[in-house]
């Protein structure tokens, strides 16, 4: 604690305590082990080797969502609940597995989903659109950001998306 004056006034500056330093350490992350920060690394990594099947599941959900709407378009609302369910987890996902490309598409889907007025208004060929270029991406192993390609893939998604759902 200090006092202090400024212009015709004294005040009083009152410092807390840092509590969280004094929890964790100087060091920053002395509290955590470096061999468990490792270890849980190598399960991310291994568990990116699956990541693919995983994506590959839900790329196939997608196309069926398409065709279940295509047949019944009385099912939109359910089919647009799913679609956004796979955008959202999706787009989580991907960059966490190295398939920051993937996290794109899915956020383009994810923004699909949320512009939408109405029900109506879902479109089975942008579902099919944004399945295949996860699909492109996970057959290619595209990994990061897919470079220019990935960028006009994503450009093209978002102009797509801008489009059929404002």
């Amino acid at each position: 604690m200090a006092e202090k004056s400024q212009g015709n006034g004294a005040y009083q500056l009152i410092t807390p305590p840092n509590l969280l330093k004094a929890k964790v350490g100087k060091g920053g992350m002395s509290g955590i082990d470096p061999e468990l920060i490792k270890r849980a690394e190598g399960v991310i990594d291994t568990m990116g080797d699956d990541f693919a099947d995983s994506v590959t599941i839900e790329i196939t959900r997608l196309m069926q969502l398409a065709m279940d709407l295509e047949d019944d378009p009385s099912k939109a609302e359910k089919v647009l609940k799913k679609a956004r369910r796979i955008g959202h987890d999706l787009r989580g996902q991907g960059a966490t597995y190295g398939y920051d490309l993937i996290s794109d598409v899915a956020s383009s889907l994810y923004r699909y989903a949320e512009r939408l007025y109405s029900f109506a208004e879902l479109n089975p060929d942008v579902l099919r659109a944004h399945a295949d270029a996860m699909r492109a991406v996970i057959k290619n192993q595209v990994k990061g950001d897919g470079g220019e390609v990935g960028i006009d893939l994503v450009k093209s998604l978002d102009s797509l998306v801008e489009q059929m759902a404002g």
